[in-house]
């Protein structure tokens, strides 16, 4: 994970992940959120350029990028298909071009424009 790191101009933030311990080397203590990490690194989300990731509500978790895009992704148990419908949406549209992509409701996706 450094290397990632390394190669970001700006830093993540992930909000309300419990953690190991303070001291470097900790390690997240919930599996779902390193999964929903993992599942977010595809790369068709590169160019998304999250800034902020709060999984504080399990029941509620929210992704913000660089260009003031919000990403609602819903219950952290249903990661996997909204990010893999978020990857979809990547590739028809152009994200930036939103400020909301609601993806809590399965199978439909409300888009707000600016």
């Amino acid at each position: 994970m450094a290397a990632t790191c390394e190669s970001r101009s700006v830093l993540l933030e992930l909000r309300g992940a419990d953690l190991s311990g303070d001291a470097p080397g900790a390690r997240l203590l919930d599996e779902r959120v390193a999964s929903l990490l993992d599942a977010l690194r595809a790369p068709a989300l590169t160019a998304m350029k999250i800034q902020r990731i709060d999984v504080t509500d399990p029941s509620s978790i929210t992704l913000d990028a660089e260009t003031g895009l919000r990403v609602l992704l819903g219950a952290i148990e249903l990661h996997v298909r909204r990010v893999e419908a978020l990857v979809a949406l990547s590739r028809a549209i152009d994200l930036g071009s939103y400020s909301l992509i609601d993806l809590r409701l399965e199978g439909e996706a409300r888009l707000v424009t600016w």
